[in-house]
């Protein structure tokens, strides 16, 4: 029997998901502050202790691999690697952080190359690379929300799609009158996550041309899709659904042309990433 939710409800449940990382909404903040600086960056890091021990973990990886020594404090790390690396690793654990509490390890390594696609077509179309990563990390956002909030159903919209091979927003409405991604952009808005962060994850799957028209709404689709063509991570349910052509045109990527490194640069950072922040 569907769920009979109300949209005006979801703020009340919402509550009941994992804790936000508070350093994902300063960062985004600050990423258009011109004046952020590297004490800053640090300092947000270091009011969360969830991620500050998973950046000094990626760091010493990443120094072990450059030849740097160990180091112990975030000051450090941060200044040794560099405002823009640190940046993306602090965005990226803080959100695996958050993800993991209820998803399966595919789903996040799936939105994983989701924000490392958006994060690659983002200078395409101006636009800040570490926001289109976070709009592509939290693009399946509603799928976090149905399965911690409603496990069995979101099992059975996973059966409806895995074994009957049913459209998953088609099934998701089915069972809870909405689909993930008119649930995942409330949730985002409820956070006060950048307007334009919310747009990409409420219209990811098949956006409308207006919504099209918005570059990272089209990123996000087009970084979805691409990580399915390149079928990472592997996995059975893996489809190429259609691309908007509005987004298409909004991106304006020539696919006749040779996308091999960009698709390589994608495959290639999706499986150190899946290694770096398992």
């Amino acid at each position: 029997m569907p769920l009979s939710l109300k949209l005006e409800d979801l703020p009340a449940s919402i509550d009941r998901l994992p804790a936000f990382p508070r350093i994902i909404s300063e960062l985004l903040t600050d990423l258009d502050d011109d004046n952020s600086s590297m004490l800053t960056l640090a300092q947000h890091v270091e009011r969360d202790p969830v991620v500050a021990g998973r950046i000094l973990s990626a760091a010493n990886r990443i120094l072990y691999y450059e030849g740097w020594p160990e180091v112990r404090d975030i000051y450090t790390a941060v200044s040794l690697i560099g405002f823009k690396r640190i940046r993306e690793i602090v965005l990226t654990t803080g959100t695996a952080s958050f993800a993991g509490h209820c998803r399966a390890r595919f789903s996040w390594e799936h939105s994983l190359a989701v924000g490392i696609g958006a994060q690659e077509l983002a200078p395409l179309v101006n636009v800040n690379p570490h926001v289109a990563l976070v709009a592509g990390l939290l693009h399946d956002l509603g799928h976090l929300w149905m399965s911690c909030i409603h496990p069995l159903e979101f099992q059975r919209t996973r059966l409806l799609v895995e074994v009957h091979g049913k459209d998953v927003c088609a099934a998701e409405r089915e069972l809870f009158g909405f689909d993930h991604c008119v649930i995942g952009a409330v949730i985002a808005h409820h956070w006060r996550l950048p307007a334009d962060v919310v747009a990409a994850i409420g219209h990811h799957h098949l956006p409308s041309d207006n919504a099209a028209t918005q570059k990272l709404v089209a990123i996000t689709h087009v970084a979805e899709l691409i990580a399915n063509a390149l079928d990472l991570p592997c996995r059975d349910i893996n489809r190429v659904t259609r691309l908007s052509p509005v987004a298409h045109k909004t991106l304006g990527v020539d696919w006749s042309q040779d996308c091999s490194a960009l698709f390589g640069a994608i495959e290639a950072r999706h499986q150190y990433a899946s290694v770096i922040f398992s």
